[in-house]
C-alpha cells in the first residue's frame, strides 16, 4: 500500500454516531483522504469490508465490541494490508492509540501501539496521515 505524496489516503471509518460521522467530515475536509464509512456488525464482517476496502487507515471507537488484539493479529497477517494502520478513538478522553504493524515481527508481537493525546483537529489529521511527531508516549508492544 504505499502511496505517492499525491494519491489520497483510503480512510475507512466503522461506527455509525454523530462522533464518527464528524471525524469522516474533518478528514474529508482538512486530509488528502477519500474516507468512508461502515457500521460495525460483527468481527466477520468487519474483517470482510476491512479486507475487500483495502484501507491504508482503519478509525474506530474504543467501544466497538471486538477483540482487538485477536482481529489486528489477523488484519497484520495479511500481506496486502502491510502498511495499514488501526486508529482508535476514544469519546471520554483525547487519547488516541495507533496500532502498526512492527519492522521486525517478534514472536510474541503481531503489532505495535503508540498513544497520542490528541487536543485539536491538525493534530488527528496528523495522526491519521501517519504524521507521527505529536507522540505523546509510545507504549510497548502488545
Amino acid at each position: 500500500m504505499l502511496r505517492s505524496n499525491l494519491s489520497p489516503q483510503r480512510v475507512l471509518i466503522f461506527g455509525s454516531s454523530i462522533f464518527e460521522e464528524g471525524i469522516a467530515h474533518l478528514l474529508t475536509r482538512e486530509a488528502n483522504a477519500e474516507v468512508s464509512c461502515s457500521g460495525y456488525i460483527n468481527e466477520l464482517e468487519f474483517l470482510v469490508e476491512v479486507a475487500h476496502n483495502c484501507p491504508d487507515v482503519v478509525v474506530l471507537n474504543d467501544n466497538t465490541p471486538l477483540n482487538k488484539a485477536y482481529i489486528f493479529k489477523l488484519l497484520f497477517s495479511i500481506p496486502s494490508l502491510a502498511g495499514l494502520r488501526i486508529i482508535v478513538t476514544r469519546l471520554g478522553n483525547n487519547l488516541v492509540d495507533v496500532y502498526l504493524k512492527p519492522e521486525q515481527v517478534v514472536i510474541r508481537s503481531a503489532f505495535e501501539r503508540q498513544q497520542f493525546d490528541v487536543t485539536k483537529q491538525d493534530e488527528l489529521v496528523a495522526v491519521v496521515q501517519g504524521q507521527l511527531l505529536l507522540r505523546l508516549k509510545q507504549i510497548s508492544s502488545l
